[in-house]
């Protein structure tokens, strides 16, 4: 049906998208806006955040901004808790009555995954942050990750920001302590550049005085995939020691993944979402090493899957679950949703 309505939103720690969409699954408007972290904004400014998206979604679209949408489907970092979900969706149709009949509020690790994979897969998200879960057709879940900046993020733009600067740091403190014997001189310069600053007593103001927002910490990591695209050694240092992180998201999840999961086509699909993975070729030899010669008789061997990276917005998995929930019949057209990144088989010969 044209006539019916439906919007989505992934929502990260720095950015969300937003879709709106018709009954026949064509997409009306997107749009990128701020972030929408409970957990950082707080509820009640986070559920004005969304309020405020779908309203300038609804206009870029073309339609009356006071439209009532058939369902709302949001993907949210920080929303893990099952129960502070239905808090969230409660007080969402409490203070925004108007704006959607229904609501689902679940982690920003089920909407890449329900975009991709229609009986279940698993997601490794690693953008400012880093997390990651597996779903099973039984819809048991398993996750590895997802508790922030302070206790995780390991292989997200963060890990590798807050790398980069604690290795300058302790080099500097102790001229012994490198890795490698690699120059620091090109990775401190961009550091410097970045926050504006001359030596490294102002990191104490970057991190415990004016306490720079996660997200601007994290925007270092772009820098430092430059440096290491134009071979800096440090730099692709530091980017295969992120990409031994983000196997380990997987070395942890294949174990709880269902046979039926293993068995398709390419083994256990796995979505890749975040800015971190458009830098897979960097990532890729720790990535290797990791999964290759970090096995023992005690560890599982993971034996196969592909990485896949999705070609629609994450924000439009937020439409498939509602639609889902309501028992909608609408178009899921998983095939077209994503291309394959990378595919492992597991060389038993070479154990």
């Amino acid at each position: 049906m044209a006539d019916a309505f439906f919007g989505g939103i992934e929502g990260g720690a720095s950015v969300s998208t937003v879709v709106i969409t018709n009954g026949n699954g064509d997409i009306l408007s997107e749009l990128k806006g701020e972030g929408t972290n409970p957990w950082i904004l707080g509820i009640e400014p986070c559920l004005s955040r969304v309020n405020d998206l779908i309203k300038e979604a609804l206009k870029k679209a073309d339609l009356n901004n006071n439209i009532k949408l058939n369902g709302l489907g949001l993907s949210l970092s920080g929303c893990e808790d099952l129960i502070f979900c239905k808090t969230f969706e409660s007080k969402l149709i409490e203070c925004y009555p108007d704006l959607t009949d229904a609501v689902t509020v679940v982690s920003d690790t089920l909407a890449p995954i329900a975009l991709a994979c229609e009986s279940g897969g698993a997601v490794i998200i690693s953008g400012t942050g880093s997390n990651s879960l597996l779903i099973n057709p039984d819809s048991s879940i398993k996750r590895c990750g997802g508790y922030g900046h302070l206790l995780g993020d390991e292989g997200s733009a963060f890990w590798i920001a807050f790398k980069s600067i604690k290795l300058c740091l302790d080099h500097l403190e102790d001229f012994n302590y490198v890795p490698n014997g690699y120059s620091i001189d090109r990775v401190w310069e961009a550091i410097k550049a970045h926050f504006n600053i001359d030596k490294v007593l102002d990191l104490l103001n970057v991190f415990y005085g004016e306490k720079k927002e996660k997200s601007e910490i994290a925007k270092l990591c772009k820098t430092i995939s430059e440096l290491a695209e134009d071979g800096d050694e440090l730099s692709l240092w530091i980017f295969s020691e992120a990409g031994k992180e983000l196997a380990k998201f997987i070395q942890s999840l294949y174990p709880g993944a269902d046979k039926m999961l293993h068995k398709e086509n390419g083994g256990l699909h796995v979505v890749c979402v975040g800015s971190v993975w458009k830098s897979w070729e960097l990532l890729k030899e720790g990535f290797m090493n990791q999964l290759d010669h970090h096995h023992n008789s005690q560890e599982t061997i993971v034996d196969e899957f592909t990485l896949l990276v999705l070609e629609k917005t994450v924000a439009l998995g937020g439409v498939y679950l509602i639609a889902k929930k309501l028992n909608y019949n609408y178009p899921y057209d998983y095939e077209h949703n994503y291309r394959k990144l990378f595919h492992y088989v597991h060389d038993r010969q070479g154990q």
